[in-house]
């Protein structure tokens, strides 16, 4: 699976884009299944791939900034692969959001990957992250050319060719780290920004051609079923800045900057033609396992997305009624006191519905995509009644992703419980038991730093509280018995997780 950064379709000729900056993606597309509609679940780039590779939406697998964590006992998909006999490779394997999500190697540069699979039958789920198009943008010299970057020259200009963080508001924050300080755009910069990045749209997508050319002569194509889409869109002044909520502390979700590129191609060629019906990145797992005929029956929770393969098998048909997306403001630069504040959205294909927060609660923006496609007139004030029914299942979402988050945490809690036992009850000991406790702890950290906590609702709660209880209640009774110089035992009829039935066996 390959992912360009900010890649959006509506630069693409693939997509109907009047200049021709994908070509050879249009050629490699003609074996595959294009989808017209689809979208990211977030506006910057963890979210959105962990959305992905869990199938989860981000209020359940809440890596929604740098103080997430995924804990290792969750469900996964790609660990369900690698029981599968898929060894598992990634751009990204550190950090809070990857680490714990079932990669096991590191992949490094595509192209080199590519090379190390031309002698290697073995089974494999690959992902390559594209960074070309990501700010700054400065194509080559042939591409600013092609697409008609002139010599105009001016701060803000020159801001998008050297930066990758340009804030909208800078006077509001203090950061450590690099950025482009206060810039002003006028109109007739908006033309140059745009040649610039469709010049790097065309140098990625030459890159992607190399790369499936050299996979096609080698017959590495045709036992590869390759997916290419996007972790987000991009903003190029539709609504007033460039880049998206990591770059422009500007978290927004119109279309521009969720809407995204999905290509899926298998080997024999099968699945072909165009799906113009809603679909999200929490899809492509499920398809995935569609194709590989593997049952998902071990996910735990099952995965909300679901199968594109009846799209590609009856182009107007459809899985689903809406998409829906959310981000915090300033990506994943935002502060940990912020990453409650969320903007959220809720589309069909006729309308749409963009929460923004303020103090009082939120401001609502709403749209009639049939009219207004580029999202520039709110008519909700006006036309509230004719938005009842997005509102309507932004609120069946919200409760069906508590019930998910729930059922992902507390299944892991209990994982991380029954390790406790074991380890207190057998050879392992305190650290590694405190060490469990420590990872159920990390958790309710995560999940606490979610606007709707699924812990804050029952039955889900009174759960939760058990959970924190019994980890505690274990935990002293082990400290306790070790600080008597004691070996903690359990009568062979009871259960590990029985604490009043541990004993603490005096040594001599």
């Amino acid at each position: 699976m390959i992912t360009v950064d900010n890649m959006r379709p509506d630069h693409m000729s693939l997509y109907g884009y009047e200049k021709d900056t994908t070509p050879h993606l249009e050629r490699f597309a003609r074996e595959a299944a294009v989808f017209d509609s689809a979208f990211s679940t977030s506006a910057w780039t963890a979210p959105g791939m962990v959305s992905i590779f869990t199938g989860y939406y981000p209020p359940v697998h809440a890596q929604s900034g740098r103080f997430s964590f995924y804990d290792s006992e969750m469900t996964s998909a790609l660990r369900v692969l690698s029981k599968e006999g898929y060894e598992i490779f990634g751009q990204s394997i550190r950090g809070p959001s990857h680490e714990n999500l079932g990669f096991e190697h590191a992949l490094g540069e595509l192209e080199d990957f590519i090379e190390t699979r031309l002698s290697n039958a073995g089974r494999y789920f690959a992902w390559a992250h594209l960074r070309d198009v990501h700010l700054p943008y400065t194509p080559s010299a042939a591409n600013a050319k092609r697409f008609g970057v002139t010599s105009r020259a001016s701060e803000s200009i020159e801001a998008v060719r050297k930066h990758k963080v340009i804030l909208r508001h800078p006077d509001e924050v203090q950061l450590d780290f690099e950025h482009a300080g206060k810039v002003a755009f006028d109109k007739e910069d908006v033309p140059e920004i745009r040649a610039l990045y469709d010049g790097e749209m065309a140098g990625v997508d030459a890159r992607l051609g190399r790369i499936l050319d050299r996979m096609r002569e080698t017959g590495l194509l045709d036992r590869t079923i390759v997916i290419i889409s996007a972790d987000h869109g991009e903003e190029l002044f539709e609504h007033g800045w460039v880049g998206h909520a990591s770059t422009g502390f500007d978290g927004k979700l119109y279309d521009e900057l969720i809407r995204v590129p999905l290509i899926i191609r298998v080997p024999d060629r099968s699945l072909t033609g165009r799906s113009s019906a809603l679909v999200q990145g929490v899809d492509i797992m499920p398809t995935l396992f569609d194709i590989l005929d593997i049952p998902d029956a071990n996910m735990e929770p099952a995965m909300q997305g679901r199968s594109l393969l009846p799209l590609i098998i009856d182009s107007e048909s459809k899985i689903r009624d809406f998409v829906f997306a959310q981000t915090t403001l300033k990506g994943w630069n935002t502060p940990k006191e912020e990453i409650g504040i969320r903007v959220a959205t809720a589309r069909s294909a006729a309308h749409k519905l963009i929460w923004f927060p303020t103090k009082n609660g939120a401001r609502i923006e709403g749209f009639d995509l049939r009219q207004d496609p580029g999202e520039k007139k709110n008519v909700y004030p006006q036309r509230a009644s004719e938005f009842r029914y997005l509102e309507r299942a932004f609120e069946t979402w919200t409760k069906d992703n508590r019930r998910a988050a729930a059922e992902l945490v507390l299944g892991a809690s209990s994982r991380r419980l029954a390790n406790i036992a074991h380890a207190v009850l057998g050879t392992k000991g305190l650290v590694d038991a405190v060490n469990e406790w420590s990872a159920i702890q990390k958790m309710r950290e995560t999940w606490e730093l979610e606007p709707d906590n699924f812990y804050g609702h029952e039955p889900y709660a009174s759960r939760w509280r058990d959970v924190q209880r019994l980890a505690a209640k274990m935990i002293a009774k082990a400290m306790e018995c070790s600080a008597n110089k004691g070996t903690l035992s359990a009568a062979r009829s009871s259960q590990p997780r029985d604490v009043d039935a541990w004993t603490c066996v005096h040594r001599p």
